[in-house]
């Protein structure tokens, strides 16, 4: 049991045996009642970032030294996913904290939203109405920042995925509407400062410097390594791109998944991406490869700002840090780019939270957990009465002890009525038809061998199954 001790506008958490008091952490928090008291909420989303992170080993080649240095002073989580591999259903997936099966909302759009989206309380309305300042810039909803009514204070606008490649976006140049998928790069001779990831790292430090009379939710959304890859010159010079490791892609792996997944890949427009980038040039694959480290570098650099800004600052004991990606991203595995579908590469994502004082620092966790379970998460670090929405779950004990028990999977879905739950060693995909994939991790962790056919696996299935139809139960299908 945890026991808080409050000393002015700072919190330290004292790990005592105090269970006769029946005291929980949200208890403790909220003795004081004054607001004052209560911690800072610096909320960090990066869009489109997959493993290719140094301290997720996704990639030999990253070069991430603020985020992995964040890692060792956070608690990690290695196996964290996303509840729809897609901006806006991801964005809002974790903002209400709900699934999409709940929200209707499974793509970009919100013209698909339920009745119960309408009337759900957003995190930042959330914070604000318990007596935070909220604070945002750069791309927290997919429109940036939602509704202008759920913060105090917005930042500047910027050119949110710009600068364009000065000399036009390479497959709209040769392929024009035969592929949907946008894949450009450029290097830009451009000034530090103008890249909008860093023009919000900038607004960010300001707000650290300000004298704030109640406790602050500064959320802040990267952009990159979004399309298009552009970066300044100097984040591409960071590589050798002739030395990068490419991504493992089996030639075959579409074989054994099933028709409506095939489908998903195959008939995204005349042209499939992967298929184009083979076409545009021998050597595109590689470029892309190499744009992609590039944008992920300059973000990097970005967080890092911002987090070396908020260490200097008087804020630095007393704010809660919490650092994620969206979801994941395909570079040509199972021959598809971007994001989006019930795999890997898509649904993992980023994670790893700080919380002064109660979270064991430098520690990982291989638990899976969903960005679903943020919401609750804060709520009970922060002392607050969550909204009886939230569908996720209180991860705090896991920050307390990266190994305690923890028997909920991650949940994913793609389209109404397709569903992928991850769980610590196992991957199973159930779609709308019934098909079925099951991947096993500890063996296959490319998902390059579809088990879903083997008997013997069969009470694996039905034990991951279950969690889907406890998850989704209410989900309408049309």
């Amino acid at each position: 049991m945890l026991l808080l001790r409050l000393e002015g506008a700072r919190w330290q958490f004292s790990f005592l045996f105090i269970g006769m008091l029946g005291l929980s952490i949200g208890d403790a928090v909220s003795a004081d009642g004054a607001d004052s008291t209560r911690p800072n909420v610096l909320f960090l989303v990066v869009d489109d970032l997959n493993d290719w992170v140094g301290c997720l080993g996704g990639n030999r080649d990253a070069r991430t030294p603020n985020i992995d240095q964040f890692a060792e002073q956070s608690v990690l989580f290695r196996n964290a996913h996303c509840q729809v591999a897609l901006c806006n259903a991801s964005r809002t997936s974790v903002l209400t904290g709900m699934y999409a099966s709940t929200t209707g909302i499974f793509a970009n759009s919100l013209k698909h939203a339920g009745p119960v989206y309408q009337s759900a309380t957003q995190m930042p309305v959330w914070f604000r109405e318990h007596g935070y300042r909220t604070m945002c810039m750069g791309k927290i909803y997919h429109n940036d920042h939602g509704k202008k009514a759920y913060w105090d204070e917005v930042g500047p606008k910027t050119l949110r995925w710009g600068p364009e490649p000065p000399e036009g976006r390479q497959f709209t140049k040769r392929f024009g509407d035969r592929v949907q998928d946008s894949l450009a790069w450029a290097a830009l001779d451009i000034e530090r400062g103008e890249m909008p990831d860093e023009q919000i790292a900038t607004w960010a430090k300001t707000k650290l410097e300000e004298e704030h009379q109640q406790p602050f939710f500064l959320a802040l959304g990267f952009y990159k390594p979004h399309t298009p890859m552009t970066a300044p010159k100097r984040y591409f010079d960071l590589f050798d791109r002739e030395k990068l490791a490419m991504p493992e892609v089996l030639e075959n792996d579409l074989d054994d998944v099933p028709e409506i997944g095939k489908r998903w890949v195959l008939d995204r427009s005349d042209l499939i991406a992967d298929d184009a980038v083979d076409q545009y040039s021998p050597t595109y694959r590689r470029e892309l490869v190499h744009a992609y480290h590039a944008c992920v570098a300059l973000t990097d650099d970005c967080i890092g700002q911002v987090l070396s800004h908020l260490k200097n600052s008087e804020y630095a004991d007393n704010t809660i840090v919490v650092l994620f990606s969206d979801h994941g991203w395909h570079l040509g595995e199972k021959h598809h780019w971007r994001k989006w579908m019930p795999w890997e590469e898509s649904t993992r994502s980023l994670m790893a939270l700080h919380a002064p004082g109660v979270s064991r620092d430098g520690s990982v966790c291989d638990r899976t957990v969903g960005l679903i379970d943020i919401y609750p998460t804060l709520a009970e670090l922060c002392g607050l009465d969550p909204p009886a929405q939230l569908e996720g779950e209180s991860f705090v004990r896991l920050l307390v002890d990266p190994k305690d028990e923890w028997t909920r999977p991650a949940l994913t879905s793609t389209k109404a009525g397709n569903h992928t739950v991850r769980s610590d060693r196992w991957r199973y995909i159930r779609y709308r038809d019934g098909s079925e994939e099951l991947y096993d991790h500890e063996k296959d962790p490319h998902e390059w061998h579809n088990l879903a056919n083997q008997p013997e696996l069969q009470p694996v299935k039905e034990q991951h199954a279950h969690w889907i139809d406890v998850l989704t139960e209410g989900e309408i299908i049309e």
